[in-house]
């Protein structure tokens, strides 16, 4: 992008500017438990009740009380659903305490400080861990589990049409699945195998290696807490989420990291973090039913 690009969608949003990210975060991170945060009654009351209170007066956004009230209420439910409660659900109510602790400070560049340091310490230990996890995973570098997912996850079956694998491929797994479930169906050894081709394998692998390589990336990157490591890390993290989250429905996380984004790039890396704001629409783009459309072609 040349400097006079670059200058015209400095100009362009230059009324963002003076938005503190203590203001945006926050809003940000409520949006976050508003739409994906969980389902359990307690929670959903205690949300929706925050919601209200900052709808009739938006200072209340920087109120601690508001956010330690959300942060206790959605530890109580974790811990009620720690069984069940997806990995990025811990991440999100640590979050909000980091937010929490943020706001309760009188000091507002200490409280972006927090935001800061949070976001990066999240944003290296996720990817660093869940890439050298990856690493040590037999089934996860032979493609194999990308590979069962293309075949017999439903929420894949659109994207890997659209990267020309024969839904009907998808369609004769998903009828094999069922018919090893069924107690009356009898196969050697219950197992049967899957109609995979060998596109399927090489479009797992491909997205294994992508999936490994960006992870990687994104957690040394900002490692070094430099400008131009964090430059190539924000880059490396919107290109994440911008291709990860159009087949991998996992909306939440996806706002979760953007939302990590924003509080360490806003007011540093201007433009970067302008972009995040792309992510956030991106994201709500997504849920589009566009896997039906895929699928009529």
């Amino acid at each position: 992008m040349d400097t006079t690009t670059n200058s015209r969608l400095g100009r362009s949003f230059s009324y963002l500017r003076p938005v503190n990210s203590l203001d945006l975060v926050p809003g940000a991170t409520l949006v976050l438990l508003v739409f994906w945060g969980f389902a359990d009654a307690l929670a959903t009351i205690a949300i929706q009740i925050c919601l209200l209170c900052v709808i009739v007066r938006p200072g209340l956004l920087r109120s601690p009380v508001l956010w330690f009230a959300l942060a206790i209420v959605n530890t109580i439910v974790l811990i009620d659903n720690w069984v069940s409660a997806d990995n990025h659900k811990y991440l999100t109510v640590y979050w909000i305490y980091a937010v929490a602790i943020a706001v309760n400070l009188r000091d507002p560049d200490l409280g972006e400080k927090v935001l800061r340091w949070h976001a990066r310490f999240f944003l290296i230990f996720v990817f660093c861990f869940a890439a050298i996890q990856k690493s040590f995973s037999p089934t996860y570098m032979s493609g194999e589990m990308f590979e069962t997912r293309l075949l017999l996850d439903q929420r894949f079956k659109a994207f890997g049409h659209l990267l020309g694998l024969d839904k009907n491929i998808a369609e004769k797994s998903l009828e094999l699945a069922e018919l090893l479930k069924n107690p009356l169906g009898q196969f050697d050894g219950d197992a049967v195998r899957l109609p995979a081709t060998a596109h399927s394998r090489l479009l797992a692998l491909a997205v294994t290696w992508y999936d490994l390589i960006v992870q990687y990336l994104i957690g040394f990157l900002f490692i070094p807490a430099r400008r131009l490591t964090d430059r190539l890390g924000h880059c490396v993290l919107v290109f994440f989420i911008l291709t990860t989250y159009l087949p991998a429905p996992v909306f939440g996380f996806g706002w979760l990291l953007t939302t990590y984004g924003i509080a360490l790039s806003w007011g540093r890396l201007p433009n970067i973090g302008i972009t995040y704001l792309f992510c956030f629409v991106a994201i709500f783009a997504y849920q589009l039913p566009w896997r039906d459309w895929v699928l009529q072609w």
